[in-house]
């Protein structure tokens, strides 16, 4: 006998979220916006709710991940900023996105195998609502800190998960993608035409709202220091480009990276490219001074990853897995297109990476 073996909602991902997503659209539809949101942030089944995301065994690879090497390279930088600003204790490094927390152990690992001070400053907070770590060294807190005097908000792959409102352009201007159940799954709505300055004339596009203030937010964390960012992206013009009609928004399923966001819902990633220009803007307008983007490639060979490879020619065993990480790190087709952002306050001059050439 055959049995009926339709997995209904569960072939579409947590059948609990979809459910959940279903009866807030309560027979209409949702901006894409929310449909993100409710994807990565729904407080009982949405993604990032889910441990293990990260590494070989989960979605998709971070730098932290690659190895250790990539947070002692923002632990030298993190130093030369604190020196610069006359050596203060404390110090406070911020993380917001921390996850379970591998870069914050690594810099903490780095400052400690020091002897000069670094690390007896050191105070890290991670932010981190979903899935923390247990590093006794962290204090985790799920919300952000009160604003700290000197220090360093570090932020690696954060902005790109920020939900985007996702647009179509059209002969009578931008029109935005909704949501909607059909009965048996997503599928896509018109929604209304809205006006947005400088948008491309063809294609689809994605509108990130909370970019700009997020980055003011994570500005006001600080007195004086810097704020460090990591993640893909561009600035407006090549990210709006007439040729880019596709859009930049995509999902990453056990290592696999796709473009149906109506999937896997709450079992996958979903991420799109940052418009660097926002977050420039967002620093300036907290009067901050800011540098780059830059490659990330070009970040860690000016701050001398390949030196620190070499280091380890007396262990091959380590030697070779430095040399695999930094190729990982650097790859111009994966990690190194990584974008970097500084952005400093009470720092004279042009930190380490950001200089001419890179």
């Amino acid at each position: 006998m055959t049995l009926d073996l339709d997995p209904g909602k569960a072939a579409l991902g947590n059948p609990r979220l979809v459910q959940a997503i279903v009866q807030e659209m309560d027979g209409g539809a949702i901006p894409f916006e929310r449909f993100m949101a409710l994807a990565l942030y729904h407080p009982e089944f949405g993604y990032y709710r889910k441990p293990g995301r990260i590494g070989a065994g989960g979605d998709f690879l971070t730098s932290p991940a690659i190895h250790p090497m990539f947070g002692w390279a923002i632990a030298g930088w993190c130093r030369q900023v604190w020196s610069d600003l006359g050596c203060p204790s404390p110090f406070t490094i911020i993380e917001p996105g921390a996850g379970e927390g591998r870069l914050a152990t690594a810099i903490l690992d780095w400052a400690e195998g020091r002897d000069d001070g670094f690390a007896g400053s050191l105070r890290y907070i991670a932010i981190e609502p979903n899935s923390p770590g247990n590093d006794p060294r962290i204090e985790w807190t799920a919300r952000p800190p009160e604003p700290v005097g000197d220090g360093i908000v570090v932020s690696n792959e954060f902005f790109d998960a920020l939900p985007v409102r996702v647009f179509d352009a059209t002969e009578r201007g931008p029109v935005e993608v909704a949501v909607r159940w059909d009965g048996e799954r997503f599928v896509e709505a018109r929604g209304p035409v809205t006006a947005i300055e400088g948008a491309p004339p063809a294609g689809r596009f994605e509108v990130n709202t909370g970019a700009y203030a997020t980055m003011r937010s994570l500005c006001r964390m600080v007195g004086r220091g810097a704020v460090l960012t990591f993640d893909y992206g561009y600035e407006q013009e090549e990210l709006w480009a007439p040729w880019r009609t596709t859009g930049t928004l995509l999902c990453f399923y056990r290592h696999t990276a796709h473009e149906d966001p109506y999937v896997h819902v709450g079992e996958q990633d979903i991420t799109c490219h940052v418009n660097f220009s926002h977050l420039r803007a967002g620093a300036d307008e907290e009067g901050f001074v800011a540098h780059g983007p830059v490659s990330q490639a070009g970040f860690l060979w000016a701050l001398g990853l390949r030196q620190l490879v070499d280091a380890a020619r007396s262990d091959m065993g380590e030697y070779f897995a430095r040399r695999r990480a930094m190729e990982a790190l650097t790859d111009s087709a994966g990690l190194g297109r990584v974008r970097v952002l500084a952005a400093t306050r009470g720092i004279e001059g042009v930190p380490p990476g950001f200089g001419s050439g890179q």
